[in-house]
């Protein structure tokens, strides 16, 4: 019960920070992202960026234990029509199930990375007609995710990970 309020204050202020912090006015292009100008909100973003990138990366190779590193201890990842996994050791069972019958080439666009303080929340989206290999075959990739990280001792962490697959992707 603990580590759910946990999650639960966390996802609350993630959502605080996703609907209720002010982000300097984002100027400079990136990868499918206009990173902010000012220097400290911007040197955060990308700082953030760069874990949710080496996330991409693993997924695309399949590396079960990169991605298990980029995860904080006590860290939460929420898949669609799957259990919660709040432990290291059932996360790595879920991406090793999930390496044995998908090989991804998935380009996250970006929605959002909003920082305030040590919390950080991105969202991304898939590109319309992106396709992961499920046993065999191509299957149109709709997800939609959301990363909330957290700073711990000067690192930034994926603190939750979960995603939905809605069709309707990088709108509203």
């Amino acid at each position: 019960m603990h580590a759910l309020r946990r999650v639960a204050q966390t996802l609350l202020l993630g959502l605080l920070v996703l609907f209720g912090a002010h982000v300097e006015a984002a100027t400079e292009k990136g990868p499918d992202f206009n990173f902010s100008s000012d220097p400290v909100t911007g040197s955060a973003q990308h700082a953030v960026y760069d874990v949710v990138h080496q996330y991409e990366r693993a997924l695309n190779a399949g590396d079960v234990t990169t991605i298990l590193d980029l995860f904080a201890p006590e860290s939460v990842a929420d898949w669609n029509n799957k259990r919660t996994y709040a432990t290291r050791e059932e996360r790595e069972a879920g991406y090793a199930a999930l390496f044995k019958i998908a090989k991804f080439s998935t380009i996250f666009a970006y929605d959002t990375i909003d920082v305030t303080g040590d919390v950080a929340v991105v969202r991304t989206h898939h590109h319309k007609g992106a396709a992961v290999i499920e046993e065999g075959k191509s299957v149109t990739d709709y997800n939609r995710e959301v990363f909330i990280l957290k700073r711990i001792n000067g690192e930034w962490k994926i603190y939750l990970y979960t995603f939905n697959t809605d069709p309707i992707q990088g709108e509203g």
